[in-house]
């Protein structure tokens, strides 16, 4: 079976005719499928406007505060009884045969533990996107290729396929968008095999928007995410520059060390130069110490996160209090 989840936050423009679309680009799938689309506690009454479709495969859950992306998302995915977990966009921007193509991908392929979908392969692309939020997802997934794995292009995308055994066991902390970068971080922690598939990233809002609706707003906070973002590349992966920084930094003192010994048995001055390498040289150590130590430090996290994991094997994780569910 494929469950499908959608989280959505006052999208009271379109929620109608997206799900309408969702319900029906998921009828061409051959397999049993079941289609969640989660309420993060919306202010309008997209709540309400979700809750008055009724079909037999749509679930709609939902509670009253706002709690971030990754929080819907984990909640949609206690709710799933898919063997495969597919998370996108309610509105399906990231093109209809996205689901399709990823559960494909997964099954075709038993080895594979997570599917992503990437704009920034070949044959995948933005469309209708702010220019703004290109250049900010380009730059991001950049900075995070660099710390965390360069075969992975997208890291901050929602559109995703799981197996459900194994999205469910991952020791998941993040309740906003970080919730992404979390799950791709742990996944290659634990060696996950991670396949991306091209996709087409398009925003279709005239094409949703119910009449006589106001301009739909990101929920996204560009600032907030910029920030956020840095700081997970900086600490995921430390060692990664840490390291570098620390073989640059004896390099240098070893070049100061060298004129010092030249202009000695020159007669020159040389005492400046060796003072400088001397105090590069611990600058470098101290560099070098504080690496091994942050290495050390992501291998006792890991064994953390493994031992949390093999804890939530086989554990029935609770709904919610808040959560109601409409079939």
């Amino acid at each position: 079976m494929i469950s499908v989840v959608c989280p959505f936050y006052n999208e009271s423009s379109i929620i109608e005719a997206a799900i309408g679309r969702m319900l029906n680009v998921l009828e061409t799938i051959p397999e049993d499928w079941e289609l969640i689309v989660v309420n993060d506690g919306s202010l309008d009454n997209s709540w309400d406007l979700a809750r008055s479709f009724s079909h037999p495969r749509l679930k709609v859950a939902g509670y009253p505060v706002n709690r971030g992306r990754g929080f819907a998302l984990q909640h949609g995915m206690v709710l799933a009884n898919g063997d495969v977990i597919v998370t996108t966009e309610i509105d399906c921007s990231w093109g209809d045969d996205i689901v399709h193509r990823i559960v494909e991908t997964l099954r075709s392929d038993s080895a594979v533990d997570m599917v992503i979908a990437s704009p920034n392969l070949a044959g995948g692309g933005y469309y209708n996107v702010p220019r703004k939020r290109v250049l900010v997802s380009k730059i991001g997934n950049m900075l995070l290729r660099l710390t965390l794995n360069a075969s992975l292009t997208m890291y901050t995308g929602m559109t995703r396929g799981y197996r459900r055994e194994m999205i469910l066991s991952l020791p998941l902390d993040e309740p906003e968008k970080e919730f992404h970068l979390e799950v791709a971080r742990k996944a290659l922690a634990f060696n996950w095999n991670i396949v991306e598939v091209p996709a087409k990233l398009v925003w279709r809002d005239s094409l949703l928007m119910a009449s006589r609706s106001e301009k739909r707003k990101s929920s996204s906070n560009v600032k907030k995410l910029i920030r956020t973002h840095l700081l997970f590349s900086v600490i995921a992966a430390p060692a990664k520059y840490i390291f570098p920084i620390s073989a640059t930094s004896a390099i240098i003192a070893t070049i100061f060390l060298t004129i010092s010994v030249t202009n000695f048995l020159m007669g020159s001055p040389s005492a400046f130069y060796l003072l400088t390498s001397l105090l590069i040289y611990v600058f470098s150590l101290l560099v070098m110490i504080a690496a091994i130590l942050t290495h050390q430090n992501i291998s006792i996290q890991t064994e953390l996160w493994r031992v949390r994991m093999e804890l939530r094997k086989g554990e029935k994780r609770p709904v919610n209090d808040e959560v109601s569910l409409r079939k």
